[in-house]
């Protein structure tokens, strides 16, 4: 089977500073070290230098001249528009499997309009599912975030736990308030990743976190909606590597007004990847994919999180049981592996 994989390689698609971008990293990677498939890379990144429209022409050469059995394409912004991706399923009849992340929001303002031209759409969001739905767009499949295996992984060997409590996320304020009211609580807790004064983590330092961690944290608390960086969808927006003005302002207000639901993310699969006990932030649709208290724990609110850290800070064994039941739920069930065979069963049934 050969797929023709299209998506960004780089961080925002700065070559210089930034690294791999997360769709690289997990989707990418994955296909690359799956067997029976081949995997051929047209990426996102030449556009930087191509400009769209000579990219959309490169674009439909690279599928005439390698005849894929499908194309997997992780959508950003408007690198490919709706003639370009109509002319591949026209043209040369072949599938096209469209990834649509943070249709949380992005659903209001750009997925509703990209996913009709898919022959398969994908969301995480169980909230953007029903969306669809209800807009008659039937070509959508609701899937999830999970674990690359390549990468997160547990330890070869037994770890001294000597952190209390640990969360890896870029710092923003709803969550540097959720750690300030652990630590008021006085329950250590350590962040780390962009923004906070350890900063970024490695790959090889965020396996290296989570296993020293008793407790791994996921936190999915939202933004103010009237913070400057979130009021500014109502008028701007991606396009390619750059921001633009938008004057959509009622689709753009739309997607404003949902930036503030919270949503599933990846990190908890990550972690539960490798081998760590895990407190999450509950969002809906989490208890589809891990059992509550046997395969991760989840919390709704600081006081409940500090009720639920003191009392597994108490009880290793249990904790101990919960991160394993919660590692082998994640590699029986959620890894992109598996996310990618079950699109592969619907596309080629």
């Amino acid at each position: 089977m050969k797929i023709l994989y299209t998506g960004v390689r780089r961080e925002g698609y700065d070559s210089r500073r930034r690294g791999m971008s997360f769709e690289y990293q997990n989707f990418y990677r994955t296909l690359e070290g799956m067997a029976g498939v081949q995997v051929v890379e047209f990426l996102f990144d030449e556009i930087v230098v191509l400009g769209k429209k000579v990219f959309r022409e490169k674009f439909l050469e690279a599928v005439s001249r390698e005849q894929p059995d499908a194309i997997f394409i992780f959508m950003y912004t408007d690198e490919l528009d709706a003639d370009t991706l109509d002319r591949v399923r026209k043209e040369f009849e072949i599938p096209l499997i469209m990834w649509f992340a943070d249709d949380y929001w992005r659903f209001w303002n750009y997925s509703r309009y990209f996913a009709p031209h898919a022959t398969l759409a994908v969301t995480t969001s169980i909230q953007a599912f029903r969306w669809y739905k209800k807009a008659g767009i039937n070509n959508v499949i609701l899937s999830q975030w999970a674990c690359n295996t390549r990468d997160f992984y547990p330890p070869a060997d037994d770890v001294p736990k000597d952190i209390s409590i640990s969360f890896i996320g870029r710092r923003k304020p709803p969550r540097v308030r959720t750690i300030q009211k652990i630590r008021e609580a006085a329950v250590e807790v350590e962040a780390f990743g962009v923004g906070w004064p350890a900063g970024r983590l490695s790959r090889d330092e965020l396996l290296s976190i989570s296993a020293r961690s008793e407790i791994n944290l996921n936190i999915a608390d939202r933004p103010s909606l009237f913070s400057p960086r979130v009021l500014g969808r109502i008028f701007l927006r991606k396009s390619a590597n750059r921001i633009v003005p938008d004057f959509h302002i009622v689709q753009n207000i739309q997607a404003w007004w949902h930036f503030r639901l919270p949503h599933i993310h990846a990190r908890p699969f990550e972690l539960a990847g490798c081998g760590a006990f895990v407190i999450s932030s509950y969002v809906e649709g989490m208890e589809n994919y891990y059992i509550p208290d046997r395969e991760m724990v989840f919390y709704r609110g600081a006081e409940e999180l500090i009720q639920k850290v003191r009392y597994y800070l108490g009880h290793d064994d249990e904790r101990r049981r919960i991160a394993k039941a919660g590692y082998e739920r994640t590699i029986k069930d959620h890894t992109y592996e598996k996310r990618f065979r079950e699109i592969f069963s619907i596309i080629f049934k």
